[in-house]
C-alpha cells in the first residue's frame, strides 16, 4: 500500500531511520505539544515511531489549518528551515499522544553530506514532488476526489485524525466533509 507522504514510498530513508534510532533520543509528545512551533530554526529531526503529527499554520484570524501530516515510520521537522537557517513557517504537533526518536538537523546533514549530492537531490525533489502533487490536487481535483484518494492512500485516517483536521487537510468545512460522507454512505462518489 502507498505511503501517507509520496517520497517514502521512492527514497530509501533506512539509513536517515537508523540515525535517529542510533543517535537520537526517544522523546514522547502528548496531544497539542509542538514538536516545533512557527518562527523557530527547525533544529531536529525525528522519526515518528508512534502517533501522528500535523503542521499546521495560522490565517490572519488565528484559524488553524492543518497542511501536512506524519505517521508511524515517517518523519517530522522542517529540513529547509534547518538548511537555510530561517524560522519556519509551520508548526509541528502531535496529534495524539506520540513517540519520536529526535536527532539534531546537523546530525542528518552530516549524512546526507556523507552520502553525496544525489542522496541530497533524491531527498529534496522526493519532498518537494510530494507537496507539488498536492498542490496540483487542489486544483485538478474536486474536493470529492480528494477526500477518496486520502481514504484509498491512508483507510484507517478517519479512526486517527479528527474530521476537522482532515476537512482541513482537504480545505473543506467540516460540514462539506459530513456531505462527502454521507455521499458515499449513500453509495455515491459525486463531483462534490
Amino acid at each position: 500500500m502507498a505511503q501517507f507522504n509520496h517520497y517514502l514510498d521512492v527514497l530509501d530513508l533506512s539509513e536517515v531511520r537508523a540515525l535517529c534510532m542510533s543517535r537520537g533520543e526517544l522523546r514522547e509528545y502528548a496531544r497539542d505539544e509542538a514538536f516545533l512551533r512557527i518562527g523557530e530554526v527547525s533544529e531536529y529531526l525525528g522519526f515518528v515511531e508512534s502517533g501522528y503529527f500535523k503542521y499546521v499554520v495560522r490565517t490572519a484570524d488565528e484559524v488553524e489549518r492543518v497542511v501536512g501530516l506524519s505517521f508511524e515510520n515517517d518523519y517530522v521537522g522542517d529540513i529547509n528551515s534547518a538548511l537555510a537557517g530561517s524560522p519556519t513557517e509551520v508548526s509541528v504537533v502531535a496529534g495524539q499522544r506520540s513517540r519520536v526518536w529526535t536527532v539534531g538537523m546537523g546530525d542528518f546533514i552530516e549524512l546526507v553530506s556523507e552520502k553525496g549530492l544525489g542522496y541530497a537531490m533524491g531527498i529534496e525533489v522526493s519532498l518537494f514532488r510530494t507537496l507539488y502533487t498536492r498542490y496540483l490536487d487542489m486544483y485538478r481535483l474536486t474536493p470529492m476526489e480528494r477526500y477518496v484518494k486520502i481514504l484509498t492512500m491512508y483507510p484507517d485516517i478517519l479512526q486517527r485524525v479528527p474530521l476537522r483536521e482532515l476537512a482541513s487537510f482537504l480545505c473543506i468545512t467540516p460540514v462539506h466533509l459530513s456531505r462527502l460522507r454521507k455521499s458515499i454512505a449513500r453509495g455515491g462518489v459525486a463531483n462534490e
